[in-house]
This record gives C-alpha cells, sequence and structure tokens, in this order.
C-alpha cells in the first residue's frame, strides 16, 4: 500500500486495492495503564489466613460474598495478582523422546520386558516378569513371583539369554532390550546384569507404550485369554495359570503377525 501511495495514488485508492478500511489504517494503540488498588478489597485478602490462602480466586470471590464483601471475580483476580496471593501453576514436565521405530528382521535383534499384576485371591498380588523376543514371538524369559524387585528382573533376563545362548551373549552380536523406567529396570543391579552378560538397554519414554509394542501385546493378550477368564484363589493358582498360558502361548498358539503360525 505505501509503495501505491508513493507512486502517487491516492490514499483512498490504495487502501480500496489492499482491501483496508480507512479506520483500520489511522488506528493506532492505546497503553492501559494500571488500575490503583482497592484499599477495601487489599484489605480483605491480607485477611485471609490458614487453608483459606490455597483458594483460588474464584473461591476466594465466593468466601468473601460470604462474608458480606461484593466484589467481582475479575477485581479479585487483579488484585490477587499484584499481591502474590495466586495459586503456583504447575510446571510441566519434560516429556522424553520416543526410541526410533524398527521393525526386528531377525531373531536376537531386538528383546522387549515388563511386568504385569495379577490378583491372586487370598495371598493377594502376585507379578509377572516376561521376557520377548521380537521378531519370532517367543516368550524366552520368564518369572512369576509375589516379589516385584530388581532380583526377579534379573532372574527373567538370565534365564532369556541361558536360553538362547547357555551362558552369555556372543561377542559382535548386538541385542537391543526395551524396558520402561519402572524402578526394577533402572536399579543399578539390573544395569550392571545386563552390561556383564552383553545386553544394551534402550529405556522407553515417559508414556509411550509404542516403544515396546510386542511385550505389551504378549501382556494384554494374557491378560484377556488367561487372567481375566479365570478367578484365582492363591498364588499357587494364578502361577499355574501364568506358566500355562506361556507354554500354550509360545507351542500352540496361532499367531497373525507370523502367518497363523506358532
Amino acid at each position: 500500500m505505501k509503495r501505491l501511495v508513493r507512486e502517487g495514488k491516492k490514499l483512498k485508492v490504495a487502501l480500496e486495492v489492499v482491501g483496508l478500511a480507512k479506520s483500520s489504517y489511522y488506528y493506532r494503540g492505546k497503553e492501559r495503564g494500571s488500575y490503583p488498588l482497592d484499599e477495601r478489597l487489599k484489605e480483605a485478602l491480607e485477611g485471609l489466613e490458614g487453608y483459606e490462602l490455597v483458594y483460588g480466586y474464584r473461591k476466594v470471590t465466593a468466601l468473601l460474598k460470604r462474608r458480606g464483601w461484593r466484589f467481582g471475580k475479575k477485581a479479585v483476580y487483579r488484585h490477587m495478582k499484584a499481591l502474590g496471593k495466586l495459586q503456583p501453576r504447575r510446571k510441566k514436565r519434560q516429556r522424553r523422546s520416543k526410541l526410533s521405530y524398527s521393525v526386528p528382521v531377525k531373531s536376537n535383534e531386538r528383546w522387549e520386558a515388563d511386568i504385569t499384576t495379577v490378583f491372586c485371591g487370598a495371598d493377594g498380588n502376585g507379578w509377572g516378569f516376561a521376557l520377548i523376543d521380537c521378531y519370532d514371538w517367543e516368550v524366552i524369559g520368564e518369572v512369576f513371583s509375589q516379589r516385584c524387585r530388581a532380583k526377579e528382573a534379573i532372574e527373567c533376563l538370565r534365564k532369556a539369554v541361558a536360553k538362547r545362548f547357555g551362558g552369555r551373549v556372543p561377542e559382535g552380536l548386538r541385542i537391543e532390550l526395551r524396558v520402561d523406567r519402572g524402578s526394577q529396570f533402572i536399579a543399578r543391579k539390573f544395569r550392571e546384569e545386563a552390561q556383564r552378560l552383553g545386553i544394551k538397554i534402550d529405556y522407553c519414554g515417559i508414556q509411550t507404550p509404542n516403544d515396546k509394542p510386542y511385550i505389551e501385546n504378549f501382556i494384554s493378550k494374557y491378560k484377556e485369554e488367561e487372567v481375566y477368564r479365570n478367578e484365582y484363589e492363591n498364588f499357587g493358582e494364578a502361577k499355574e495359570g501364568w506358566e500355562r498360558y506361556i507354554r500354550w502361548y509360545v507351542n500352540e498358539r496361532l499367531h497373525q503377525s507370523l502367518g497363523y503360525r506358532t
């Protein structure tokens, strides 16, 4: 528009070309001045004490109304902000980035592990630790226990390595183990044992179940096909169901992703 004016066009014509109203062209914003604080409202807010100080401006407005004061919510908010009486805002936690998506092309390339809770009737809860190979869907490590510690997670990892290699991962073979950030998996003993066995740990992001979809799928199927179809009276029955299901899952269950093979 300024170029049109410089070229000799009238302002009215230039405004019509760019589709701008004349009032908008001449508008100049004004800075708002600060309103003085109402001494009565200030005194009322200073009189808050105890748990009244945890109220937000809406509840403070209602409280003052009960006490005979007539102030609007906007005025209460402005005065509380000026007096530093607004509730602190919760800081958003920085979400960790997700792991890169990849599909394994052979066995012993990527493993995933997780824990699930099972109600065991009179004995309370039991915890199932499972470790799966993401290529062939075999559960190669498992522990079902009344305790949920790093010790059980280590036992599950040792069983997996023993099943596939007999002892330790061979030199030159890189296996990635994806786990969440549960206390059992971030424990120093678990990390040290994984390093000793030759396993590389990749920790999933917070609230990112798709970082380890294979083990999430196994636990989901275990709950649907075993746990939700039974009511265990004690820990022994729950453990028997866990072991029976894993034997069936590995040896007999048809897997769609494997072309309906076991």
